[in-house]
């Protein structure tokens, strides 16, 4: 089974959950992936059924699968599952079948982001121009602080630029009162206290060398730098620039106090979350 890259979809047979379907779609065909359509059940169904179930209709792929899985671990099934493939991402709703718009995600939701070593990309149900299966990703915004875990996003972040011809806004923001990032190996932006920005050309200099030196042949990068709040600068910048998805790495930890960052732009963005594990 690890022939073949593989994009994964869960679906609980909500429409909620259905609402990721075209994006999936468009990731396994920029990808040329297999697109396996995953489905845990403690009853297994025949194929038309389980297709009526899911609330899919026309499939615009060519190498897709219906995948069932019975049981009742959702979360644990469907990574096995997706450690059994060669999984390049995991597309998934925000929310399913319990949908509540107060809650930031589902339960499964909230299980497979934490928890998934491989790339998630999180769709909001809400969002006004969902992904459809024609989907091709034209910029992409990545914010960088400096820090190794914002650098490793950046292999992904290639890979798919490769495949689609998508630029990358690389956005640093700086946010006034906070302290600069200390974990190991860090560049820490300048800080502009009595020369407002006079250091910022070497320090992009430096960053651009030190971490995107070896990026493939023909992915066009930009480097930006804003100050403000993060999640709302992401959310803004992304708008003005006509970013189409928003990718950034993170330690899979969303427990009280941690990743602030990450639960603002998932409540408040309407561009799809690209969330890209990095060991701590």
């Amino acid at each position: 089974m690890r022939n073949r890259p593989a994009v994964i979809i869960p679906l609980d047979g909500s429409e909620i959950a259905a609402k990721a379907f075209g994006a999936a779609e468009a990731m396994a065909k920029i990808m040329e992936a297999m697109l396996y359509i995953v489905h845990v059940t403690e009853e297994q169904l025949p194929e038309e059924e389980l297709l009526k179930k899911l609330k899919i209709g026309r499939i615009e792929v060519r190498d897709f699968s219906l995948h069932q899985i019975v049981g009742k671990d959702v979360v644990g099934e469907i990574l096995r599952f997706a450690a059994s493939v060669d999984t390049q991402m995991i597309v998934m709703s925000s929310h399913g079948v319990s949908y509540n718009p107060k809650r930031l995600l589902g339960s499964n939701t909230m299980g497979i982001v934490q928890r998934a070593i491989n790339p998630v990309m999180v769709i909001r149900p809400d969002m006004k121009n969902l992904p459809g299966p024609d989907w091709k990703p034209q910029k992409m915004l990545v914010p960088q602080d400096g820090t190794p875990t914002a650098a490793a996003v950046m292999t992904q972040v290639y890979r798919l630029s490769k495949l689609t011809g998508a630029d990358i806004d690389v956005l640093n923001i700086g946010v006034s009162g906070r302290r600069p990032p200390t974990e190991a190996g860090a560049i820490p932006a300048p800080r502009y206290l009595d020369h407002p920005r006079y250091d910022w050309t070497g320090w992009a200099s430096e960053f651009i060398e030190r971490f995107y030196a070896q990026r493939p042949p023909g992915v066009e990068l930009r480097l930006y730098e804003r100050e403000g709040e993060p999640a709302n600068v992401m959310t803004s910048f992304a708008t003005e620039n006509n970013d189409d998805l928003i990718a950034l790495g993170w330690h899979g930890h969303l427990e009280a106090g941690r990743a602030e960052t990450v639960k603002k732009l998932l409540r408040e963005t309407d561009r799809p979350v690209l969330l890209i594990w990095s060991r701590e």
